[in-house]
């Protein structure tokens, strides 16, 4: 998601974080078949069904004591699922400003000493935007090359159930060359993985390009 401030010199690029649907509905299910399997159990520990004390239950040993681990367990994952929604891991914004010439990027983690990060980046430093694709389905992460800092990532990092299409980190990253006014636009052969390599439409800040 992206917005504009100011007098057009300002552009804002929001990332989620871990506040999004399908994380809820994982912290959800969790939460919902912990407490399931944990009722099973209890059932079978006092030999009886809660609800209905005709039907049978299985016995404790092993059954019963299986089920209590995997309820336990899965209780474990459901508050960690929401501990990361509660405080919305991974969320930020990268803040681009093309009057000063400099980026700043924030990220925000968990709560202690490092909860917000913010780094700074002048747009002299930027040696070039990076496309790096995943083979399936068709998305891709869109990086920033520095001098200082390496590559930087503009775009949610691999996310297994909502990963940015390919054609919407294009956008991006042309989007964004034009509004930090790049000096050179080509194709340049990018990484995908560590054993192939694709040509695909590639935008590059100024005339180095840096593998």
């Amino acid at each position: 998601m992206r917005s504009f401030q100011g007098q057009e010199h300002t552009w804002i690029y929001t990332i989620p974080g871990a506040r999004k649907p399908i994380h809820f509905f994982w912290a959800s299910f969790t939460l919902l078949g912990s407490l399931g399997v944990l009722f099973i159990s209890a059932s079978s520990y006092y030999g009886s069904h809660f609800f209905n004390s005709s039907e049978s239950v299985v016995p404790f040993l092993p059954q019963g004591a299986t089920l209590t681990f995997y309820g336990i367990a899965g209780l474990f994952v459901s508050f960690h699922w929401w501990i990361l929604i509660f405080w919305n891991v991974g969320s930020g914004y990268n803040l681009y400003d093309n009057q000063i010439g400099m980026v700043w990027l924030c990220r925000y983690g968990f709560p202690g000493e490092n909860r917000y990060i913010l780094s700074q980046v002048r747009v002299e430093d930027i040696l070039a935007l990076q496309f790096y694709a995943n083979p399936e389905p068709r998305t891709g992460v869109l990086y920033m090359y520095t001098r200082e800092q390496g590559a930087i990532p503009l775009t949610p990092v691999d996310d297994y159930y909502e990963r940015t299409p390919r054609a919407s980190v294009f956008e991006t990253a042309s989007d964004l060359a034009a509004f930090l006014e790049c000096i050179n636009f080509g194709i340049n052969q990018i990484i995908t993985n560590k054993k192939t390599r694709i040509d695909y439409p590639f935008l590059c800040i100024n005339l180095k390009w840096v593998l």
